[in-house]
């Protein structure tokens, strides 16, 4: 018995180790993924902000609760009587005789309420309204319209609405009118200006989101990045995939040894590559403006952001040690069949292969939409920079517009966490079937 019950005391043993071990494990797991997400939760709160409520370290923002949008009296149409703009102040340069006006407000919404009430201000009030005429022609064409509360100077807490935007003044401090009553021109004609006046909820809760969007020109950016990134991924997949398989499944000289050069090159860190780089693309520039008169062919074009990262060590490693493991029957019996190394790689292999391929996509997409300061070198206008770039027109010497930072990233990672979504399965299975055969 003593003999029988030694086994039983050690399977025991094992048994509350093994236990212990796995919730340690899952402890450590759920630890690191509470440490991860932290900074993105900070991110989205932050992006819900306002200025003053990042300033002041505030934990939940304002737009995340029910304050801003409770008892938001009816929206109203007010027919406005604009005279010429003769009291107002740093009136910027309009075609035609700029016009002022004002309306009552005796309605706000519960959160500006409060903010009025601590900085002793009552209601009503009035919202001054400057019309401008920023187009060129014989018409009076009022498409410019700035709001105020309280004085009649254009000046930094000004609002400005163009067309049918949105858009309320700066409430005593309830930043940038995003808490309404919020205002919409509906019919400029000076004899019957008409501004619709109303409490626009997706106003108040993405106002950061669509200040960021217009005011760093984000659809340009958003676009060229688009085709920055789609053009490198189409550039990476085509010769990775090449040099992938000659390196796995074609025999030549030293295949083995050029393998390695090229892996060592992977080691190389960017910062030591981005001068000769640079000045590689200035001497491709500089050559097709003397030899075929073309400007822009490679700077502040699309092709200095695309066409040095078409090659990627990386990748065709990845992609090597997954054509490493396709049976060599396969091949043989293609050859059978008439097939060369072309039809072979084209119709079996990338096939098979769907799953690395996937994960180049994913990572090389990920790494093009992220780039920042080789775009900022190798370009100097708008015309060709990327998304990235945008964040930073809300840092200046005065101070950085987190609050805004923070709404342009969530913008920029919207379309990876779509890409991501969609291609998970495939990108997950890629990196569980990619061995390390040689």
């Amino acid at each position: 018995m003593a003999e029988i019950s030694k086994p039983i005391k050690s399977l025991r043993h094992y048994q509350v180790l093994y236990g212990v071990s796995r919730f340690l494990l899952y402890g450590i797991l759920t630890l690191g993924a509470i440490i991860a997400i932290i900074p993105f939760i900070w991110m989205t709160q932050t992006a819900f902000k306002t200025y003053g409520e990042h300033s002041a370290r505030k934990f939940w923002p304002a737009a995340l609760t029910a304050a801003p949008y409770a008892e938001r009296p009816a929206s109203r149409e007010v027919v406005v009587d604009m005279q010429p703009a003769d009291d107002w102040r740093n009136v910027p340069r309009s075609y035609s005789q700029a016009l002022g006006g004002s309306i009552t407000v005796d309605a706000v919404s519960r959160h500006v309420a409060s903010e009025l009430e601590r900085k002793n201000f009552s209601i009503p009030f009035e919202v001054n309204i400057l019309a401008v005429d920023l187009t060129d022609d014989d018409t009076a064409n009022y498409d410019s319209f700035r709001l105020t509360v309280g004085t009649k100077v254009v000046g930094q807490f000004i609002t400005r609405i163009d067309g049918r935007q949105i858009g309320g003044p700066n409430y005593e401090g309830a930043d940038r009118g995003r808490w309404g009553p919020h205002y919409q021109v509906i019919d400029p004609n000076p004899n019957h200006f008409v501004v619709r006046e109303s409490w626009d909820v997706g106003h108040i809760l993405f106002n950061n989101f669509i200040y960021a969007w217009k005011d760093a020109n984000f659809a340009r950016y958003m676009s060229n990045s688009t085709i920055i990134t789609i053009i490198t991924i189409i550039g990476v997949v085509v010769t990775s995939t090449l040099a992938a398989y000659a390196f796995a499944r074609m025999k030549f000289p030293g295949r083995n040894l050029v393998f390695t050069i090229y892996l060592a090159t992977y080691m190389i860190p960017g910062a030591v590559t981005l001068i000769p780089n640079y000045l590689i693309i200035v001497g491709l520039e500089e050559f097709f403006q003397t030899t075929f008169g073309i400007k822009n062919a490679w700077y502040d074009s699309w092709t200095a952001q695309t066409i040095p990262f078409m090659i990627n060590a990386f990748s065709v490693f990845l992609l090597r040690q997954f054509f490493a493991q396709i049976p060599d029957d396969l091949f043989d019996a293609a050859l059978i069949d008439g097939a060369g190394h072309l039809r072979f790689l084209t119709q079996v292999v990338v096939p098979l292969s769907k799953a690395p391929i996937m994960t180049v996509i994913i990572f090389n997409g990920i790494w093009a939409w992220n780039q920042l300061q080789w775009p900022l070198i190798v370009t100097s206008s708008e015309k060709w920079r990327p998304v990235t770039v945008g964040l930073i027109s809300f840092i200046s010497d005065a101070a950085a517009e987190t609050h805004l930072i923070m709404a342009g990233s969530v913008i920029t990672m919207i379309p990876i966490l779509v890409l991501y979504f969609f291609t998970q399965k495939t990108f997950t299975e890629g990196i569980a079937t990619t061995g390390l055969k040689g």
